[in-house]
């Protein structure tokens, strides 16, 4: 049963997320660049998709968490700092075609000490997941160089350490299949030519969040449904 309390609380986390990401999407991409502050400049249409995404996923979880299961999920505000973490990775490299070494390498520090107190996943498995996010993307950068860049390989690591093994492969093939069908559209839209590149980022997102919310549950259904388990 929805809980109102727990409704009207998420709407309002959504808000002062939005509020948040957006602040650090106008800031972070010139920070320690020496730009001017003429650069920083509010992105008002953005900002209103950022606060409608953020209110949006509040009454989602809201929902999640009046159905039964919800046990399982991670903690709110585990999925509240990784939602605020993947929207704002995705605004900056929609905007900048940019992932932030500043906002990556201290999150895949922070990942790590933070599964000592998750209950949904371990150190081994935020470790093996970041160096199987690492390495898979890394041979996607061998065989088509230019495809990628340092950024979303790096991008792919951190989301193998904040969804572990074996959901870092629920994220990844969820970011490559709606890559794929982005990509096409793209085309066809003709907003790129075939050797034209795209921000991957976003997608890399979007399958890191569904990884973090229904990973175990696909990876449970995969595995039954083939019969490995």
């Amino acid at each position: 049963m929805l809980n109102v309390y727990g409704f009207v609380f998420n709407l309002l986390a959504g808000l002062a997320v939005g509020l948040g990401v957006n602040w650090l999407a106008d800031w972070l991409p010139a920070y320690g660049s020496g730009a001017s502050t003429a650069l920083r400049v509010r992105h008002w249409r953005r900002w209103g998709v950022v606060m409608i995404a953020s209110v949006l996923f509040g009454g989602y979880l809201s929902m999640l968490w009046a159905r039964p299961g919800a046990s399982s999920l991670p903690n709110g505000w585990i999925l509240w700092s990784f939602f605020a973490l993947f929207l704002l990775i995705l605004v900056v490299d929609l905007e900048h075609r940019r992932v932030l070494n500043v906002v990556v390498y201290p999150m895949a520090c922070i990942g790590l000490v933070l599964t000592f107190a998750r209950q949904d996943i371990a150190f081994s498995s935020a470790l093996i997941g970041g160096l199987i996010g690492f390495a898979i993307f890394f041979l996607f950068f061998l065989v088509r160089p230019g495809g990628l860049g340092a950024g979303d390989i790096k991008l792919a690591g951190l989301i193998g350490i904040l969804v572990g093994f074996p959901s870092v492969l629920v994220a990844l093939v969820a970011a490559i299949l709606l890559g794929g069908l982005g990509t096409v559209f793209l085309l066809l839209s003709r907003r790129i030519g075939l050797r034209g590149t795209m921000a991957y980022a976003p997608y890399l997102s979007f399958g890191a969040m569904l990884a973090l919310i229904h990973g175990p549950a696909i990876v449970a259904w995969y595995l039954a449904h083939f019969g490995i388990v």
